[in-house]
């Protein structure tokens, strides 16, 4: 999309451009003793044109994932910085904080930002990597964007003094054991979910922007993907529909984009109370831009969690945040918004249509009348929308509907249950029919018209189109033979399991609509 909705190249504007980044969110991430030194090993991948002069910052505070995106989830402690390193083409370049390698962020600070002087030019859809060390004291906490992706080489490392962290990086070594756990869990908390790490967050460059569209997304859990896992990320580490529908190479190329939410926000709360320092680093990235902020629309996606049974109420919590973002950014900045998508509940694990119905009413007429005001721009005063919610759902035989797993098709054959006599835990199976990987999560028919879901954390290949694999959960279930597998659809009515993102909402949703982020202003 050369030459659209940026005006022209600009090649020293500070834009937003590398994939798989976000803001800290989340849980505090304690340090025990003896491993209170970390590292992290993040991979990224570049926007489609050169780029150079990568500025990168680190937060010193988290989004409330219970009440986002209130930005109180604080250390409650120093942060300390001790190196970073750009690694382009194998070759690590190292970073500076105003001239020096490391530096200290106050919790609950905006941050620092570090530069990277040596860096060479990285080329269009190259991978990069940042390798951060930090440390605080034993018993001391942080805070982070990041949950590494293992199948993409990423890693987390904690030692007790800087010599042994620096021999884990230069080995390549394996994950530290204290850190590698739940890696096929739903996020949740420290004691129950995958560990969060410290790395970049808002991450600038310069170069050969071709004036496409960078977006700044505002963003609940709904657009970022709480139901995913690390293993289900694509080759560029891209999270939920959004950032794989922004960043897949259709017609118009990768969109480059910055999320700004967490799971829990509304748009009643962003740009209020506890909920302005991500802005305030945003204008100081105007501040040292030449006077321009480092992306050209903005993308609201929530709207889910400011539902309320008075519907007028819904929607002056949505076009609250518009008139906000345009008062803070500028009445020129165009806000694009996304439509609501349903809530059901099912009786057949989201395997039939029949067995799927609509939570409540509010997410009838309610969110047909916030969706109707959208399409229409009736008393919203955005500047473009995205049509989300028909790609979501079962649009139109059922436009209120998540669509049912065994109306999208079976994708493979459990041929097997490990043990399989009913009366024992069965933790393992034999799969066929499609190429399963770790964070998977499938729909079983177990008996006819009888449904469960599975998440897969383990595969091994047999090598004759089979599949040994391992479960998170364990059954005492009798199954059918042969039980015909789905991909999982939701675990609860409201968040998009990941086959659902992969093969229908991303593929649904058409990427001639990435042209509404360049457009002009609406009437």
């Amino acid at each position: 999309m050369p030459n659209s909705g940026g005006g022209g190249v600009e090649p020293n504007r500070y834009m937003f451009f590398a994939s798989r980044t976000r803001m800290p969110s989340g849980f505090l991430m304690p340090a025990a003793s003896g491993l209170n030194y970390f590292a992290s090993k993040l991979k990224f991948g570049n926007a489609s044109y050169v780029t150079r002069g990568f500025r990168f910052h680190f937060s010193g505070f988290a989004l409330n994932e219970g009440f986002g995106p209130q930005e109180t989830i604080l250390p409650g402690n120093d942060v300390v910085i001790d190196a970073v390193d750009l690694v382009i083409g194998g070759v690590a370049y190292p970073g500076t904080f105003a001239g020096s390698p490391g530096v200290t962020i106050a919790s609950g600070a905006k941050g620092a930002w570090c530069d990277f002087p040596t860096a060479p030019d990285l080329d269009a859809e190259a991978d990069f990597v940042v390798v951060t060390r930090w440390h605080v004291n034993a018993g001391q906490n942080f805070v982070g964007p990041y949950r590494i992706q293992k199948h993409r080489g990423e890693k987390f490392w904690a030692a007790a003094d800087p010599t042994a962290l620096e021999a884990l990086i230069a080995a390549d070594a394996p994950v530290t054991p204290s850190l590698d756990v739940f890696y096929t869990v739903a996020p949740g908390n420290q004691t129950n979910s995958q560990q969060i790490c410290y790395g970049p967050d808002m991450m600038l460059a310069k170069g050969e922007w071709d004036g496409r569209p960078v977006v700044l997304g505002t963003a609940d859990s709904i657009g970022y993907g709480r139901q995913e896992v690390s293993a289900s990320a694509d080759a560029r580490g891209n999270l939920g529909w959004e950032s794989k529908w922004l960043d897949a190479d259709g017609d118009l190329g990768r969109i480059p984009h910055m999320i700004i939410g967490c799971p829990s926000a509304q748009s009643a709360r962003e740009l209020t109370t506890s909920a302005f320092l991500r802005w305030d680093i945003l204008d100081d990235i105007k501040a040292f831009n030449g006077g321009k902020y480092p992306f050209t629309v903005v993308l609201n996606q929530m709207g889910t969690n400011d539902a309320n049974t008075t519907t007028a109420t819904w929607k002056s919590r949505m076009t609250g945040l518009i008139s906000r973002i345009k008062a803070r950014l500028g009445s020129d900045m165009r806000v694009i918004q996304c439509t609501v998508p349903p809530q059901n509940s099912s009786t057949t694990a989201f395997a039939t249509a029949a067995g799927i119905s609509v939570s409540t009413a509010v997410w009838v007429t309610g969110r047909n009348s916030i969706n109707g005001d959208i399409r229409s721009n009736t008393g919203f005063g955005h500047d473009g929308y995205i049509d989300v919610d028909r790609a979501w759902t079962d649009y139109p035989a059922n436009p209120d509907k998540f669509r049912a797993a065994a109306d999208i098709g079976q994708i493979g054959t459990l041929l097997s249950y490990t043990p399989g006599d009913g009366a024992s835990v069965l933790s393992s199976g034999v799969l066929s029919g499609f190429v399963p990987k770790a964070g998977n999560v499938i729909v079983v028919e177990y008996q006819p018209a009888t449904y469960g879901s599975r998440t897969i954390n383990a595969v091994t290949d047999n090598g004759d189109g089979t599949y040994n694999v391992g479960f998170t959960s364990n059954s005492a279930t009798v199954f059918q033979s042969n039980a015909a597998t789905y991909w999982a659809i939701s675990s609860e009515g409201v968040h998009p399991q990941p086959g659902y993102i992969d093969q229908w909402i991303v593929p649904r949703l058409p990427q001639s609509e990435k042209a509404t982020l360049a457009a002009p202003a609406l009437g």
